[in-house]
């Protein structure tokens, strides 16, 4: 079984002097699972780069979206209505690859560096509290699509974060679908995509995460946030945390075994970057 997490990641010619090391005609990655904002070459084609928190035990495998197409038959589709309509405009489907993990902010930097990204001071300090909480960072690389000037699409966010979290017996199955928005520095011209299928982490935990912090750095006004919570048995809503509101539940047959699932949907404005978006946290009974 999956569980996908991913949250919301100006083409600049500015050096960067780091640890000794000058970074030259790099592009700065804003931040959650964060995007890197301006699309690079990679293979004859365009990538962005992809990288979050995981639990530092967590076992992380990429997966198809079946689990998607299960639970939204319950919950509906996972795209709310309030959602704006440019951010569908031709939407296209992504390939995530190239999975790997970093145990330090140096790593994290190097693999940016490696594919043309110049990471920023204050996202950098967020994945640091990360690691020193105990995580991982995810990496990876995710499919642009073809643009006119790549260099000019330098703004990348995660404007949908959409995840099925499996909590059941003291271990979280967290699948994570997010939906990208690329574009133009005026935003004039832009592109929308998501990967086809799904990042998938297991782990044990006492309580259901979904990693919310690095969301305050992306370039559009808000992050919508769409929570598929699934668990053997209904819970008080009341338990869930601000600003997130529960919808009417349903259920769901994974294996042989019987959930309840409920959605939690929440909109979380970035009108200062610096003030802290908490993670998402849901204590639930075993």
């Amino acid at each position: 079984m999956l569980i996908v997490l991913v949250t919301a990641l100006a083409v600049t010619c500015a050096a960067l002097v780091l640890t000794g090391l000058r970074i030259g005609f790099a592009r700065p990655v804003h931040a959650d699972l964060k995007c890197g904002d301006a699309p690079m070459y990679f293979d004859g084609g365009l990538v962005v780069t992809w990288s979050g928190p995981a639990p530092a035990e967590a076992r992380v495998k990429l997966g198809n979206g079946e689990i998607f197409e299960r639970v939204e038959q319950v919950t509906g589709r996972g795209v709310p209505d309030a959602y704006p309509k440019k951010y569908l405009d031709n939407l296209r489907a992504s390939e995530v690859f190239n999975a790997s993990t970093a145990w330090t902010t140096e790593e994290l930097v190097r693999w940016q560096e490696r594919h043309g990204i110049e990471m920023e001071r204050e996202a950098l300090a967020v994945y640091e509290d990360y690691l020193n909480k105990g995580n991982t960072i995810f990496m990876a690389l995710v499919d642009h699509p073809v643009v006119a000037e790549p260099a000019a699409y330098v703004a990348c966010s995660l404007v949908l974060q959409r995840a099925v979290v499996v909590f059941n017996g003291g271990r979280e199955e967290l699948f994570l679908r997010s939906y990208f928005h690329s574009a133009r520095d005026d935003s004039s011209e832009y592109v929308n995509f998501a990967p086809s299928g799904s990042v998938h982490y297991s782990f044990k935990t006492d309580a259901a995460w979904f990693p919310l912090e690095l969301t305050r750095f992306i370039a559009e006004p808000a992050s919508y946030v769409e929570l598929d919570v699934v668990t053997p048995e209904d819970f008080d809503e009341a338990l869930l945390p601000q600003p997130f509101a529960a919808h009417d539940a349903g259920y769901v047959l994974l294996g042989d075994v019987k959930y309840e699932v409920r959605r939690a949907s929440a909109v979380l404005p970035v009108e200062d970057p610096g003030r802290a978006i908490p993670d998402f946290r849901l204590a639930l009974p075993g």
